[in-house]
């Protein structure tokens, strides 16, 4: 054992007790999920969703939330993450110039991590951006709308 008399052996072992306490500190914290879609994310307009590793729900500004799966969209839903092309992505709503022209102004990048969620006869990607934005597209039919969410 050693004698806690002895300075220069205190200075020796005390770096080493404090460089193991620290990473065992690292070793029990929990693990952080390796998918940049997981949380929350909101409009300018405070509705918002979350998004989880195989759902989507979303929250209304008046409190209701809806848990998207198979009860809600009647038997048909699908939910996965990839990858597209700006240019895939563009013809998501090919029937609408203008807006397709507004998602080509958003996405620089000739590809991007996507969510999908299809529901029903509607469907809904989610395009990240970067860390802390993504742009939503929103089809049912041959309409679509895109929106901007941002982390919280």
């Amino acid at each position: 054992m050693p004698n806690p008399k002895n300075p220069r052996l205190l200075t020796q072992i005390a770096p080493l007790t404090a460089a193991g306490a620290i990473l065992l500190g690292c070793a029990s914290s929990p693990p952080r999920s390796d998918n940049p879609f997981i949380g929350r994310w909101a409009t300018a307009e405070d509705a918002s969703i979350t998004i989880r590793p195989d759902t989507i729900v979303q929250h209304q500004p008046d409190g209701q939330s809806t848990v998207l799966n198979q009860s809600v969209c009647r038997g048909s839903f699908r939910f996965s993450y990839g990858t597209k092309s700006r240019q895939t992505l563009a013809e998501l709503i090919s029937r609408q110039p203008g807006l397709r022209q507004k998602l080509s102004d958003l996405l620089v990048e000739p590809s991007y991590p996507v969510a999908e969620l299809d529901c029903d006869r509607g469907d809904q990607t989610y395009v990240l951006l970067d860390d802390h934005q993504l742009v939503a597209i929103y089809r049912d039919g041959g309409i679509g709308a895109i929106d901007r969410l941002a982390r919280r």
